[in-house]
């Protein structure tokens, strides 16, 4: 991407959500020699450095020196991440925070005054370009720190700016409903290789009407379940997946807002 062209990214933490970042950002045209990832388990950074070609430490400061630097560390091991690189962060770098939970008025108190930081929770879609990411953007990104956080949210598909204070709703609500829509995708593609079609129609087919649904769900003024035109012969109870889906994103909400206080009570140093 032209606009992330010669800015160094660092990534601390190569697990799954470092891992499928770095495959984005390769993706779309960031040079491998502009990626360094850190990793403190040897088999992973191994992995990461024969998958990707991009260069590896287990060192975090080494990744801290780059302009962006991504924090893809558990939640609970933020505190201690944010303590060791903070003094390798006097050149006040783009902080982008993967922590669910972590506030960023908290992160930011962690941080180098000044340092601009946002705080993301990128969903699978963002895999291919397409994810819907709520961000929170910290008081000090702003001008040219903003427009570099927005070329890296434009990689991975849509950033919606939302308040912190709501961001755990907003990362279940978009973290759990892939879970759902998947299922789906699997039983209708199944059902038209079962009827005939190939592998490769079923899932057009599939991808193409739910593409469709989502548009006009989009474009139309009435609740979704007034817009059938067409009653499934073993139609789906509908109380009951909303039932389902609401009680699985209300728990991973709940999850994440129980888990604020024990971040916010670790030592900060």
């Amino acid at each position: 991407m032209d606009s992330l062209g010669g800015v160094r990214i660092g990534i601390i933490g190569a697990g799954a959500i470092g891992g499928a970042v770095i495959d984005r950002l390769l993706t779309v045209g960031v040079a491998k020699n502009n990626l360094i990832a850190c990793e403190p388990k040897d088999a992973r950074r191994d992995e990461i450095q024969q998958r990707f070609g991009v260069a590896v430490t287990h060192d975090a400061t080494q990744a801290a020196a780059a302009a962006i630097v991504l924090l893809a560390v558990p939640p609970l091991e933020m505190k201690k991440v944010l303590r060791a690189i903070r003094d390798a962060l006097k050149h006040r770098p783009l902080i982008v925070s993967f922590a669910a939970a972590m506030p960023l008025t908290l992160i930011q108190t962690l941080l180098p005054a000044g340092t601009p930081a946002m705080r993301v929770n990128p969903n699978s879609p963002s895999l291919v370009g397409s994810g819907f990411n709520p961000v929170v953007y910290g008081k000090n990104a702003t001008g040219s720190a903003r427009a570099l956080a927005e070329s890296f949210l434009a990689a991975l598909g849509t950033g919606y700016e939302v308040p912190d204070s709501k961001m755990n709703l907003y990362t279940a609500l978009t973290a759990v409903g892939p879970t759902y829509f998947l299922p789906v995708f699997d039983a209708l593609i199944a059902a038209g290789v079962a009827g005939g079609l190939s592998r490769a129609d079923a899932v057009q087919a599939a991808v193409q009407t739910a593409l469709g649904t989502a548009a006009m769900v989009s474009h139309r003024s009435e609740p979704p379940e007034q817009l059938k035109l067409y009653t499934g012969l073993r139609p789906l109870k509908d109380a009951e997946v909303r039932d389902l889906v609401s009680k699985a994103i209300a728990e991973a909400a709940s999850r994440m807002n129980g888990l604020e206080p024990q971040i916010a009570s670790q030592p900060d140093n």
